[in-house]
């Protein structure tokens, strides 16, 4: 049987995992939400499984309906946006302007997906950014054109700063049902039977100087003394894998570009420490997984995405490794005795 590409498909995990996450923990059910919208299970914890682009925008559509937050999609692109993905930061990292930023994530992003092409045009007198959708969305798009405005000018205000005028920016979509009151001006805004979004800006915003100042990396990050002496430092790096630990493939050098630190430098810190990077890491990932355990009512299958695991059998495997015990035994222990 021959796999399935082209534009029709796309990675399922880059497009729902954040959605996913943040549907299973208002309280829905993930997998019976995938299952109706004919999307794999396992597409959540394999980046390179292919899966219908159409079906994936559905599921995002149902996942706002059955919470009832017609803001639900672009509520996450915003906080993405806050936080980075490894995309955005890949891009971020050496830009020098937003012309720069811009450039890269059309190289960047096209690699991950095929559902989408990017283009760029310049003229003396304005510059027009399009994403255009290779797949024709039959069905209404709400969720999925809120997403694609709420990220973008989430991560151009961010980046820009003060250079930053909703006078001078205007969006181009299908529709704005999906955007939070008040998130830009409605003479900011278009509506269009266009496949896809376009964003226009005067061109001095290209040379602007552009820093994505992530959330994630506000914390202190100690001396980051050569010798690892700093107790500051190993605080910062446990907190900096708690926070990143969901990305399955979280190599040190992935974990070294968020942390805006070589590897070999943390290698050292670790090393002084008498630990290592990857003895960290399962330290995160247990961590995180009892506080889950303990403090949630998430199936033990959406905790195990959340720490980066493929699975729960692979959780379980963990977990006994661990603590002898299974996920589900340490989830009916930590709960307080009735009275």
């Amino acid at each position: 049987m021959s796999r399935k590409s082209g534009p029709r498909f796309t990675r399922g995990m880059l497009i729902l995992s954040p959605f996913a996450k943040a549907f299973t923990s208002r309280g829905g059910d993930i997998d019976a939400l995938l299952v109706r919208n004919g999307i794999p299970v396992g597409a959540l914890n394999d980046p390179a499984m292919l899966v219908d682009a159409s079906a994936c925008y559905s599921a995002m559509e149902e996942m706002a309906e059955i919470l009832g937050d017609p803001y639900f999609g672009a509520k996450v692109a915003i906080e993405t946006a806050r936080k980075g993905t490894p995309a955005f930061r890949d891009s971020a990292t050496n830009a020098r302007n937003f012309g720069d930023f811009l450039s890269r994530v059309v190289v960047e992003v096209s690699k991950q997906v095929d559902n989408v092409r990017y283009s760029i045009s310049i003229t003396p007198d304005i510059v027009t950014f399009e994403i255009h959708r290779t797949v024709k969305v039959t069905k209404p798009s709400t969720q999925l054109d809120a997403v694609g405005v709420a990220l973008y000018v989430t991560l151009i205000k961010k980046g820009i700063g003060e250079t930053f005028d909703t006078k001078e920016i205007l969006i181009t979509v299908p529709t704005t049902e999906g955007l939070p009151p008040g998130f830009l001006p409605k003479q900011a805004l278009i509506t269009s039977p266009i496949d896809g979004m376009r964003i226009s800006f005067p061109p001095h915003w290209l040379w602007a100087p552009f820093s994505l100042d992530w959330d994630l990396v506000k914390a202190s990050r100690g001396e980051f003394a050569t010798d690892g002496a700093s107790e500051a430092t190993l605080s910062y790096l446990r907190d900096m894998l708690r926070d990143n630990i969901a990305y399955q493939d979280l190599t040190l050098d992935d974990f070294a570009s968020i942390c805006r630190v070589h590897p070999r430098r943390i290698q050292r810190i670790l090393w002084a420490q008498g630990t290592s990077y990857s003895q960290l890491k399962d330290d995160a990932r247990q961590s995180v997984t009892e506080d889950l355990l303990s403090n949630t009512t998430l199936p033990v299958a959406q905790i195990a995405l959340q720490v980066g695991l493929s699975g729960p059998a692979a959780l379980d495997r963990a977990f006994r490794r661990w603590t002898g015990r299974t996920p589900t035994q340490f989830r009916a222990e930590s709960k307080p005795e009735q009275v």
